[in-house]
């Protein structure tokens, strides 16, 4: 069934009666102004409604890693860039990769914004009545059942927004009133991880088995079938960003992950001597339980979608490229929270789908992509690394068909680097000299050609910096040319099973590297993928086999690995490498040798030397390479070479608070080393 606009006008549709256009959000504050006090807006459906609606202001927006960066309130995916996982070549982003915040410049702070909405969350239920209106005026009126879902849904974004703070400062003030922020006389002293865990942990169990158990959905499926057949009618789509059971099960499951991770596990050194004013210590020491707890909660979900008949989406055929190009462009059984609003949406004219297409395509405007270090991750399709499968090679070229296009067509000689790579990696990246996934009329043999010479390359603002365009989210029946299509509407993920698979292997892990869950989660993964599980693996002779099973270091190496690729773009690169304190590690540029540490440091991001033209004879008026130069390495486009180098300081393990609220507060401490 065609998803076309279906999905775009999700989140709208949710809101109808509400709000008559997403411009209309009540700015509450402006409401107060006009003389309404809260009892005057909460004895009215049409304010009360309003109310809530704006509460979802804050969740992310994290298909945004292009040009509106620049303009964020904190709510776009700046932390891809921030971190390296993403980098945008035109200048007014790839500033923010340089990391040049501080605490009087946190152009993406997130901590006005949610706590605004924790107030207005805490009014509503405060303030709400039981029910409103006469059932025979539709308009004004609200249920005793709707109410209470209300209710439930606020709460939810309560711990939310509690837990968009926790993750990016570590633990920050509770509040325990309603009253006016602009009160001069208010001031809160920060909470301890602990406490702060607790509370976001209270809301969610409210949810899930205390006061609003009977008051969220379960998920928004209300039909049967195979999610396979896009069948939108399986699927209450105009809910679609509302809560559900589902999605506070998984939040809970991400909140303890969180919580027992090294940053936030007595792992920070710096953060273990931060203390309040009054001395209280705001980071624990390590509690090795906790990975038991954050493992109770992820088996509470994982059951849950196990009776739900929920799991990883695979196409009818079970073919791993569709199924990862799939799982994106239709909402399906994986999905455990999504969001319909999404920058790829608009159309290939503008914002990321736009900004993702190599620039001599129609509204192509491709400066969005991957450095070299991203690149290199992804395994061969033996489920090796690069280096470690005897098969992958960085010399020559071959001519290669191009499993994304339409056609299967042949690209011309494609580096032998982007040859027999995994699924993942042809899924999620444009390469040089790799086809569109619809060839246009006349262009028989178009290719991206990304270097200063090759058309694709439109200015400084417009080019793929490193060598390389984010591909994972296109739809691949798009193009401004023909009868093709030129908009399609899709859901953007918050929490899916894929994610919290990995999850449980780590936890697992972490607790006794023996669990046969860890592989049996890590390898349900890879074979959705469509490369060998570790299963596999052990028992294939060297060098075409590893056995890491067991080994707890090794396995823990695998499943960040496997988080990194699977969840690339996704908005869990900055945080899991956060958490993990890996956020500070580099190469050498010198010896290429890792620096494993989170000390101050340049951080070195590689790529090709598209200074260099891999095209010799090019036909300009069907932007297609005739011939090509065969050279690889120095002097060439296919070098390796360093293409930024960004200031790393160990403070930004945690994000600075913000200078203008630490002015407006005596009680609260800024995050280590930021004084």
């Amino acid at each position: 069934m065609n998803i076309i606009k279906t999905i775009c006008t999700a989140t709208a549709v949710l809101l109808a009666g509400m709000l008559t256009s997403c411009s209309d959000y009540l700015d509450v504050s402006k409401e107060l102004a006009k003389n309404l006090d809260k009892e005057e807006v909460f004895s009215k459906a049409k304010y009360i409604k309003q109310w809530y609606a704006e509460l979802y202001q804050t969740c992310p927006n994290y298909s945004e890693a292009g040009l509106d960066v620049q303009n964020s309130n904190g709510t776009v995916n700046a932390q891809a860039i921030y971190s390296g996982e993403i980098v945008c070549a035109h200048p007014n982003v790839l500033k923010f990769g340089q990391n040049t915040f501080t605490p009087s410049s946190t152009t993406h702070n997130r901590w006005w914004n949610c706590y605004k909405q924790i107030r207005q969350a805490m009014i509503f239920l405060d303030m709400a009545p039981e029910s409103i209106g006469d059932p025979i005026n539709a308009d004004g009126y609200i249920s005793v059942e709707e109410m209470r879902r209300y209710k439930a849904d606020v709460t939810y974004l309560l711990a939310y927004n509690y837990f968009l703070l926790f993750e990016f400062y570590g633990p920050t003030p509770i509040i325990p009133e309603t009253a006016d922020p602009s009160d001069e006389n208010l001031d809160y002293a920060r909470a301890s991880v602990d406490e702060m865990v607790g509370h976001i942990d209270q809301l969610l169990e409210s949810l899930i088995s205390g006061e609003y158990r009977d008051d969220l959905p379960e998920t928004i499926k209300t039909g049967t079938g195979d999610d396979s057949s896009h069948d939108n009618s399986m699927y209450n789509l105009r809910e679609i960003l509302r809560p559900t059971k589902a999605a506070a099960l998984a939040l809970r499951a991400r909140l303890w992950v969180y919580a027992a991770s090294p940053l936030f596990n007595g792992g920070y050194q710096e953060a273990l001597t931060l203390t309040n004013h009054d001395g209280k210590r705001l980071f624990p020491d390590r509690d090795a339980n906790k990975w038991q707890t954050a493992k109770t909660h992820l088996e509470a979900l994982l059951r849950f979608a196990d009776s739900k008949g929920m799991g990883l989406y695979y196409s009818k055929d079970k073919d791993p490229h569709a199924s990862i190009y799939e799982l994106f462009q239709y909402y399906n059984d994986e999905i455990l929270w999504a969001n319909g609003n999404n920058d790829y949406n608009d159309g290939v004219t503008a914002k990321m789908e736009a900004r993702t297409i190599p620039g001599d395509i129609p509204s192509g405007m491709g400066n969005v992509g991957f450095y070299q270090n991203i690149v290199d991750l992804f395994f061969t399709n033996s489920g090796l690394d690069i280096n470690e499968d005897p098969d992958y090679n960085e010399n020559g070229f071959t001519d290669w068909a191009n499993i994304c296009n339409e056609k299967k067509h042949v690209d011309k000689h494609i580096f032998n680097m982007y040859i027999n790579r995994e699924p993942r990696f042809y899924a999620d990246v444009t390469y040089e000299g790799k086809s569109w996934h619809i060839q246009r009329s006349g262009y028989a043999d178009w290719g991206a050609y990304f270097s200063k010479g090759g058309a694709a390359y439109r200015d400084n603002t417009m080019h793929a910096r490193a060598g390389y365009l984010l591909y994972k989210f296109n739809n691949r029946s798009l193009l401004k040319e023909g009868s093709n299509p030129t908009d399609w509407g899709r859901p953007w993920i918050y929490f899916r099973l894929a994610d919290f698979y990995l999850y449980y292997a780590e936890v697992c892990n972490e607790i006794n590297p023996n669990d046969a869950n860890i592989i049996k989660y890590l390898d349900l993964v890879r074979e959705r993928a469509g490369i060998p599980g570790y299963k596999d693996l052990a028992t294939k002779a060297a060098p075409y086999g590893k056995n890491i099973i067991g080994n707890q270091e090794l396995q823990r190496e695998a499943i960040y690995r496997e988080r990194i690729i699977e969840m690339l773009g996704e908005g869990n690169y900055y945080f899991d490498m956060h958490r993990w304190m890996r956020a500070g590690w580099s190469q050498d540029e010198t010896t290429g040798k890792w620096i494993k540490d989170n000390e101050d440091k340049l951080l070195i991001r590689y790529g090709m030397d598209i200074d260099k033209a891999s095209v010799k004879t090019y036909n300009s008026a069907k932007n297609t390479g005739i011939e090509f130069y065969d050279k690889i390495g120095e002097g060439s486009f296919y070098n390796r070479i360093v293409v930024d180098r960004y200031p790393w300081s160990k403070a930004m393990l945690l994000y600075p608070v913000p200078y203008n609220e630490m002015q407006k507060s005596e009680l609260t401490v800024q995050n280590p080393l930021w004084n």
